[in-house]
C-alpha cells in the first residue's frame, strides 16, 4: 500500500518561480489528481500535471497573471493562469465548474503532501511514471469530476 503523508491544515501558500505572483488556498483540497493527457504534458514540459482541486472562493492571489483559454478534446474549456513575468503555470479555472480551482501542486511552497489519489488519461502514461497502488486509474477524462472527488475521499475518509 502507498504510504501517504498527512495533508496539513490550510492555508496553503504558493507562487511562481520569480515571486511576482503569490497565492493562498484557505480550504482543504477536494482532490489531488494527476493528469497524463498530451495537453498537460505540453503545458508543463513534464510527464503529467499534479493538481490540487479546491473551492475557488477559498483561493486568492496577488500579482499579474496571463490568462490562456484552452479547449480540451472533451470540449470543456479551462482558463490557464500563468505568471505574467516568468510564465510559471500556477492554476487553472474550469469554465464548466466556476466554483472550482485546480492548483498546480509543484507551485505550492510545501508540496510534499500532494500524492495523487487519482490519475486520469492513464492510457497516455509516460514510461517510468509511478502510479500509486491505491490511486484510482481512470481512462480518459471522466465525464463527472465526482469520480476524482470520490477517489480522494476514499483515501482520506477522516478528512485531509
Amino acid at each position: 500500500m502507498t504510504t501517504r503523508p498527512p495533508i496539513p491544515d490550510p492555508p496553503y501558500g504558493g507562487g511562481c518561480l520569480c515571486g511576482a505572483v503569490r497565492y493562498t488556498l484557505a480550504a482543504p483540497p477536494m482532490a489531488v489528481n494527476a493528469c497524463h493527457c498530451d495537453d498537460c504534458k505540453k503545458l508543463t514540459g513534464a510527464t503529467h500535471l499534479l493538481m490540487i482541486v479546491a473551492k475557488r472562493d477559498a483561493f486568492s492571489h496577488r500579482g499579474d497573471v496571463a490568462r490562456f483559454r484552452k479547449r480540451a478534446d472533451s470540449g470543456r474549456e479551462i482558463d490557464i493562469m500563468r505568471c505574467a513575468a516568468c510564465g510559471t503555470r500556477l492554476w487553472h479555472e474550469p469554465q464548466a465548474a466556476p466554483s472550482l480551482v485546480y492548483v498546480a501542486a509543484g507551485t505550492l511552497d510545501d508540496p510534499h503532501w500532494a500524492v495523487p489519489a487519482s490519475h486520469i488519461y492513464v492510457e497516455k502514461l509516460s514510461p517510468g511514471v509511478l502510479v500509486q497502488d491505491d490511486a484510482a486509474r481512470i481512462v480518459g477524462q471522466p465525464r463527472e469530476r465526482q469520480v476524482i472527488f470520490d477517489a480522494f475521499v476514499k483515501l482520506y475518509k477522516d478528512g485531509p
